[in-house]
């Protein structure tokens, strides 16, 4: 029996399928938050199915990759009785991958029982299909049967089967209001228990009683002492006020783990725009300029080991778009500036068209690698991935798309779009064998895709909105587990959230920034712990798993509103965009160690660092001799 037996039974009587609005529902709900917050994955998944009141398309996602076919099937069982067509349509699609992969692996038998014990039933309203199955069981060559023919294998079938799924569930009426959790805040359960206790025990003269047990009410023992106790309380109030969260003036220490040492300062010849640490020589700092120039830092030594103007190589080659663009305002700016995960690469992201990647092997000199009219109009952001030992560099701009570039041989492999907005933001991860691309849009959107560069397909795995509406970035914790957000609406209103990656939901919201903001708030993570963001002329910080504001540090000389702020891999090292073109190097004691070290001087050749196996297989020498500057 399961362990919620009876429970769909119980909470129909109860509530009469009165809704969404419901107490009896709400509190299901708050016992799943509170299972899959407490790593009680498989009850959760218990109570989803016997309830019926949500569907886990993550975790749906995640048996139909693993091939659990009676268990989705035993799962998608709880949500019949809302759409029983549209059900029986979601195991048709399960049980008929399952059947090809039988006939792929030559399992006669399994193909056989598949065909008649689950097909057939599921099949009755499309004879048709089944009909096809039955003549491609009983073909004496199946795999020359043109229904196997467009078969595309296990890996690629099973990712194809689950956007089937996804999309017949998502446009059934009755099914689509239970792919959303309601509950956003974390810890909801035991927050709504706490502040009932708070406010049972509001008039008590002891602020804080102790909780034993929730199985019977606490009864708070009198207070003897009464002039020793007030005092205390006082002083507790006071603390806290002394101390609250969200003021410049907090007195809480920030910690050492986090750079607070004024250790360099650069100047730059323009505003920097973008700024990024090289991932392995990490005193090595790349900045781009509201100027369109490049410059490269040592900033052990403070020397700038070279600055590139902007300079288109091949105008030939560029779109009369963009030469038209050029001619009318030849003024250009660094959007995004970024090194490749191996560091033997950079690329930049202009504001008009042009996408650049650059080959670097120390010293003072780069070479131009690629050079592209990307998007028309503004190249907003790039990212680099790495795709089955092939480094790609993606990029998305204002004609509402999204690319991926071989950086080898500087082909488009392929394209995601159109959009109904300019892409603002993208942000690569790469899950076991599952390679994703997350974007936002200007409008406040969030999608994610999953592609396959090898067989050419993209495949839409998630459309949310983001906090606000506004022109958001993200961001992964170094250990690529948890994803963040930060982004500002027109309203200047601004949002530092965790997501649920997979289920489109806030994990929580962080407090602190500004409200009324006249640019995009810039932000970063580190140490898988910190999050900071330059905001209202200061540094902000938080501990990833708390909302309130950690600390501020006001740098001096000055910021400029939203500064633009980078950490290095480590976060060891603070870059800062400031006033006049400045740019500020925070440390901590580590990174000021790592100033001081002679061999981080960031003139030492590339080809001398030991790379992992991966990185190492690519190419270190440029196959185009641009040389930069010439």
């Amino acid at each position: 029996m399961d362990s919620f037996g009876g429970t769909r039974r119980f909470l129909r009587q109860k509530m009469g399928f009165l809704g969404m609005s419901t107490i009896n529902e709400e509190l299901v709900f708050l016992v799943l938050q509170f299972l899959k917050e407490r790593g009680y994955n498989e009850t959760a998944h218990t109570l989803e199915r016997e309830s019926g009141f949500y569907i886990d398309l993550k975790y749906l996602e995640d048996m139909v990759l693993r091939g659990k076919w009676d268990e989705t099937e035993r799962y998608l069982s709880g949500f019949t009785h809302f759409s029983r067509n549209t059900i029986s349509d979601v195991c048709l699609w399960i049980r008929a991958q399952e059947y090809f992969e039988a006939i792929e692996n030559d399992d006669s038998d399994k193909a056989s029982g598949i065909l008649m014990n689950n097909l057939k039933f599921l099949a009755s309203r499309r004879k048709g299909l089944f009909e096809s199955m039955e003549q491609l069981f009983k073909s004496e060559n199946k795999k020359e049967h043109i229904l196997y023919s467009q078969y595309k294998g296990t890996e690629v079938g099973r990712i194809l089967t689950i956007d089937h799924v996804k999309k017949d569930i998502e446009a059934d009426s009755h099914l689509s209001g239970k792919l959303r959790f309601p509950i956003n805040q974390s810890n909801r359960l035991c927050n709504l228990i706490i502040q009932s206790w708070k406010w049972w025990h509001r008039r008590c003269i002891h602020p804080n009683p102790i909780l034993n047990t929730l199985f019977v009410d606490h009864v708070c023992q009198p207070q003897y002492n009464l002039s020793i106790a007030q005092p205390a309380v006082k002083q507790s109030i006071a603390t806290s006020l002394l101390t609250y969260p969200g003021q410049s003036h907090i007195s809480v220490p920030i910690p050492d783990d986090i750079p607070k040492t004024l250790a360099r300062t650069l100047n730059e010849e323009s505003s920097p725009m973008s700024m990024d640490f090289h991932p392995v020589l990490q005193t090595l700092l790349l900045v781009g300029t509201c100027a369109g120039s490049i410059g490269l830092w040592n900033v052990s030594s403070g020397e700038k080991l070279l600055s590139v103007n902007f300079k288109v190589l091949d105008i030939g080659a560029c779109s009369t778009t963009f030469k038209e663009a050029l001619l009318e305002n030849p003024l250009i700016s660094v959007n995004r500036i970024m090194w490749s995960p191996d560091g033997l690469f950079f690329g930049v992201a202009y504001s008009k068209h042009i996408l650049q990647v650059f080959s670097y092997s120390g010293g003072h000199e780069v070479w131009l690698k690629l050079e592209t009219d990307a998007h028309v109009g503004n190249v907003n952001d790039l990212a680099f991935t790495v795709h089955h030992r092939q480094l790609l560099v993606i990029t998305c701009g204002s004609d509402n798309k999204i690319k991926v570039w071989d950086v080898h041989d500087g082909t488009n492999v392929f394209t995601i779009g159109d959009h109904s907005a300019a892409v603002y933001s993208v942000c690569p991860h790469t899950k076991k064998v599952f390679h994703y691309v997350f974007s936002t849009f200007v409008d406040g959107k969030m999608k994610g895709w999953l592609y396959d560069n090898n067989n050419k397909f993209v495949i839409a795995v998630f459309d949310y909105d983001t906090p606000g509406l506004g022109c958001t970035k993200l961001a992964y914790s170094t250990d690529g587990q948890r994803l963040f957000s930060c982004g500002t609406n027109i309203n200047g209103e601004s949002f530092l959230v965790e997501w649920y990656e997979s289920e489109g939901m806030i994990k929580r919201t962080y407090q602190g920034l500004t409200q009324n903001s006249l640019s995009v708030v810039h932000f970063d993570t580190t140490k898988n712990q910190f999050l900071a963001a330059g905001d209202n002329h200061i540094i902000k910080f938080w501990d990833m798993d708390k909302v309130e504001l950690l600390g501020t540090i006001d740098v001096e000389g000055g910021l400029p509103e939203k500064p633009r702020i980078r950490f290095n891999k480590e976060g060891t090292l603070l870059a800062i965009s400031a006033n006049e073109n400045r740019i500020k190097i925070l440390a901590t004691d580590c990174g000021l160690q790592l100033l001081q070290t002679p061999e981080n001087v960031a003139g030492v050749p590339l080809s001398y660092i030991v790379y992992p196996p991966a990185i190492a297989a690519y190419p270190q020498n440029p196959t185009q001799l641009y040389r930069w500057p010439s």
